[in-house]
């Protein structure tokens, strides 16, 4: 027999041989690890790569007269990422069989753990059994069975088998497994396969099925039925989703999913995704024919988005978002904004410039208003040019912008407009800032049937104007520390001035028509969002910011202010803010004294009758377990802005509770405090969720109504099993009327 050569029975020994075609590691190794049927060992001081295997063990001993080699004692084999361990390894040369025993592992590259009592494999690599065996899958599931066999390099079964993702307890069921009397692994297609499986929930069983596949954990996507959605609605009746998931390649996929109601016609949802190496696209849409409540014999939606890159400074997309009525989002649950906008565009950036062109499509989501007067935006092209600062700190700016605007019925407008700005930052010895600016803007229109409500008529032809303008900004900002205060106090004045009278009737408003005077435009020199309409006449913005900081009280921010014009400005009607002499106060108060409170105020008030012209409150309070939110919103509307329905007022409250490792609640109410009060919605939630199981359950009351799309209260039920999908049950009870 040969002995080790180590001395010392704990010493590790490594034996090196060029190629063992058939020994105890070549076997065993080519099985395991899916080797030729020869393996090289490596002495300690080789250098290891992916092709080498290195066999750690206390003693190797051989048997000459029995043929038979052994390794025992804290057994490592190594190959790669891959680790055999074992309390002893016996290969019989003339049975051409290797034998791991006691405390067997493997640990493979993909980070998947394999525990065995005992492993046996022939030496022709085909065939191997192994006992009480027990997987650690990569992303943390668990699989175990009573016996494993290999039937071929790339296919093993297991008999008596066990799935579950749940962590249990010793002796405890796990929430959900599925038992099953055969599961066969196909390494290659890199699936799991199980034949009679049961579906237990804490050991009862709820589910059957003769067959069930899905891609192990290394497989990435594979193509296959995923779970339904099933439900009711007073909108769609009793209707049922069934998507089947396609795995085009590597790098594109696709989602089909068969829609089913009662009461709203049959159809299809689809998805697309595709990732190049350069961009993005991903498409979304539905169809649906047959609602018999409606003449539409197919509705539908559209929704695509794409991204490239084209170098390192252009870049293009698509926003492309369609339906084929007003009430078709809402009424088949799927997101329904107020608007669909439509939007491809192509941009250049640079160290100091930038290049836009973009086309805009829109949809009106709500209020019905003629297709035929919906603008068509094609292009709008914008440039932006910085110059370097030269010595004395001052620098050139130089914008451009064109537009092209048609519709059906309305106005059509081509507009042309530049602007060259000179800017001066200046910070004086003793810490005042100034911001010195002069601009000249030039604007040039071309337009087709533009009602002039003064004249009373239709004007067709060119208009444009020329808008010179200079400013300058005072900064004071005063710092203090004293007992333990750290406060900021900044007294800010900003001169402008530029002639009056260029908002004349023969130019349009297209993109100036909601003006939001707030603390954020306060020291702005033009308030207006875009460029169809200018702040013109001198005037003078001014107001106080203050902010303190402590370690214990936390942080506080104010800021409050008005403008003073010198020529009232008939541009800004009186609901405005800026209306007259002396505008608004605007200004906003923040609180933070901790991560469990917070609160902001943000406010416009009347300069006469000190009445809220616009407020916005917001809090947050309370930890993980208890937590509240508060929001609540007043606008005072203005008729000629875009808000033509009448005052905004709005409360909404969310509470919200993570009382266990496991559960969580939320309840949440939106009301509608103006003059046509009344709820919203309202919507409680419920959750448990582990590492292996999700149940949700939400309940809802939607008060809004809107043609065929009807209010009432929604139940949504959805139960998630990790690793394998959804179930969602939908209830929508109805109003209650």
């Amino acid at each position: 027999m040969i002995q080790p050569r180590a001395t010392g029975p704990k010493r590790r020994t490594r034996l090196f041989a060029a190629a063992l075609r058939s020994s105890l590691t070549a076997a065993l190794l080519a099985s395991v690890f899916h080797m030729p049927a020869y393996a090289a060992f490596v002495a300690a001081d080789s250098s290891q790569s992916a092709d080498n295997t290195l066999l750690q063990a206390d003693e190797i001993s051989y048997d000459q007269d029995a043929d038979v080699v052994t390794a025992s004692g804290s057994v490592e084999v190594v190959r790669g990422e891959r680790v055999l361990l074992a309390d002893k390894i016996v290969y019989d040369r003339n049975k051409d069989i290797a034998t791991a025993t006691g405390h067997v592992s493997l640990l493979d590259g993909t980070g998947t753990v394999f525990f065995f009592e005992s492993l046996q494999v022939a030496g022709d690599l085909k065939q191997g059994l192994a006992e009480e065996v027990r997987v650690l899958l990569s992303d943390k599931s668990r699989l175990a069975s009573r016996g494993f066999r290999r039937i071929s390099t790339a296919v093993s079964e297991l008999y008596q088998a066990v799935y579950t993702p749940c962590d249990s307890c010793q002796g405890t069921e796990p929430l959900w497994q599925i038992k099953a009397g055969e599961v066969r692994y196909d390494r290659d297609a890199q699936m799991v396969y199980y034949d009679n499986a049961w579906l237990e929930v804490k050991g009862v069983p709820v589910f059957y099925t003769p067959y069930l596949a899905h891609p192990d954990p290394t497989a990435g996507s594979k193509s296959g039925l995923l779970l339904p959605t099933l439900g009711a609605s007073r909108n769609l009746g009793i209707f049922y989703k069934q998507p089947y998931y396609i795995a085009i390649a590597s790098d594109q996929d696709a989602t089909i999913t068969p829609f089913l109601t009662a009461n709203a016609g049959q159809g299809s949802t689809f998805e697309y995704r595709r990732d190049f190496r350069n961009g993005q696209v991903r498409l979304d849409g539905s169809l649906m024919a047959g609602d018999p409540q409606l003449n539409e014999d197919v509705r539908g939606h559209f929704i695509g988005w794409s991204r490239f890159d084209l170098d390192e400074n252009w870049r293009t997309g698509t926003d492309v978002n369609l339906a084929s009525d007003q009430t078709y989002l809402r009424r088949y649950n799927f997101r329904a904004p107020s608007w669909l906008t439509s939007n491809a565009f192509a941009e250049r950036f640079s160290e100091n410039s930038y290049f836009s062109a973009n086309a805009y499509y829109f949809q009106r989501q709500r209020v019905d208003v003629s297709g035929s007067s919906v603008p068509v935006v094609a292009p709008l092209l914008e440039y932006n040019y910085l110059t370097a600062p030269d010595s004395i700190g001052s620098y050139w700016s130089f914008d451009a912008n064109s537009l092209i605007l048609f519709r059906e019925t309305g106005t059509d407008t081509n507009r042309l407009s530049g602007r060259a700005a000179w800017n001066l930052p200046y910070t004086t010895p003793g810490g005042s800032v100034f911001t010195v600016r002069a601009d000249v803007r030039a604007d040039g229109y071309y337009v087709r049937d533009l009602q002039r409500p003064t004249r009373k008529d239709t004007f067709t032809g060119t208009s444009g104007r020329v808008v010179p303008e200079a400013s300058v900004e005072w900064r004071l900002p005063l710092v203090s520390d004293q007992m333990g205060f750290h406060q900021v106090l900044e007294p800010i004045v900003m001169v402008a001035a530029s002639p009056t009278g260029l908002n004349s009737e023969s130019i349009p408003n297209e993109d100036s028509l909601d003006l939001e005077f707030d603390d954020t435009n306060l020291f702005s020199i033009d308030r207006f969002a875009g460029f169809d309409r200018v702040e013109t006449g001198p005037r003078i913005n001014y107001g106080l910011r203050w902010s303190v900081f402590n370690e214990t009280v936390g942080t506080v921010s104010a800021q409050a202010g008005q403008v003073y014009r010198f020529n009232p400005d008939p541009a800004f009607t009186p609901l405005s803010g800026l209306a007259g002499h002396f505008s608004d106060f605007v200004g906003h108060i923040d609180y933070t004294p901790s991560a469990l409170f917070s609160v902001d105020y943000r406010f416009r008030v009347d300069k006469d009758r000190f009445a809220p012209r616009r407020s916005e409150f917001g809090a947050s309070f309370g930890p993980n377990l208890a937590r509240a939110n508060l929001s609540y919103i007043f606008v005072k509307a203005d008729a000629n802005t875009l808000a033509t329905d009448g005052s905004t007022e709005e409360l909404f409250v969310m509470l919200s509770s993570r009382f266990s490792e496991h559960w969580s609640l939320v309840a949440s109410h939106r009301e509608n405090l103006g003059r046509l009060g009344g709820s919203i919605r309202t919507e409680f939630g419920m959750t448990y969720e582990d590492e292996c199981f999700l149940m949700g359950l939400t309940v809802a009351n939607d008060n809004t109504e809107d043609r065929d799309f009807k209010k009432g209260v929604a139940v949504l039920l959805r139960f998630s099993l990790k690793t394998i999908g959804d179930i969602k049950f939908n209830t929508d009870v109805g109003s209650r009327r």
